[in-house]
């Protein structure tokens, strides 16, 4: 008896044994039940709302969390964004998929961001750079996409990295490593077909 109820806790906790970590369990509870973002004040050229810029764009979005002076990961994203911007405008993507950096570091003001923009080759039709200026709205938005910074020596920060898939709805939806773009890639252009709630298929 106890056993069985050992084994019925373990698949409960484990989503049916599909869980092998914590995070694995988080994505595959995002994937099952797309979740809504936290209110979040955004700069770009624009003020406004990163719900809002999401919401109103009506395609797929591909998110990942960078700061500009990162020598480290933000470097793989960068290059990872580059040719996806490529592979989408080589594919006539254009109105089905965007990418969206958004900095945690508040050093990044706006003209910060246009400069890193720059350097990267964004295409703002494509690629947006986007910062948050309020301390506890960039804290609430790192934990819904469950992103965690440290500070390290030198003014950088140690931090994870994924592409994080937000549907025409403006709602989280996926996860995917960031060590495979086209994989995160393909799996937005198939988000980006998929009925949006409400749509009669």
């Amino acid at each position: 008896m106890v056993c069985a109820a050992g084994i019925a806790a373990l698949y409960q906790g484990t989503m049916g044994f599909e869980l092998v970590s914590t995070e694995d369990g988080r994505r595959l509870a995002i994937s099952r039940q797309p979740m809504e973002l936290p209110a979040t004040a955004i700069h770009q050229p624009e003020p406004g709302t990163l719900a809002g810029m999401l919401h109103d764009d009506g395609r797929v979005a591909i998110v990942a969390f960078i700061y500009s002076t990162c020598n480290a990961v933000c470097s793989v994203l960068g290059s990872e964004y580059q040719q996806m911007q490529d592979e989408i405008r080589k594919r006539g993507l254009q109105d089905q998929v965007r990418l969206i950096s958004i900095s945690f570091d508040p050093r990044d003001t706006v003209p910060v961001l246009a400069a890193y923009a720059q350097r990267q080759h964004a295409d703002p039709a494509l690629w947006r750079m986007v910062g948050v200026d309020r301390a506890d709205e960039r804290k609430a938005l790192l934990d819904a996409f469950g992103i965690v910074v440290l500070p390290a020596p030198m003014g950088e920060f140690q931090h994870n990295a994924a592409f994080h898939l937000i549907d025409r709805q403006g709602r989280l939806a996926r996860i995917d490593d960031f060590d495979n773009p086209a994989q995160a890639l393909e799996h937005a252009v198939a988000m980006a077909h998929e009925p949006a709630s409400g749509e009669r298929l």
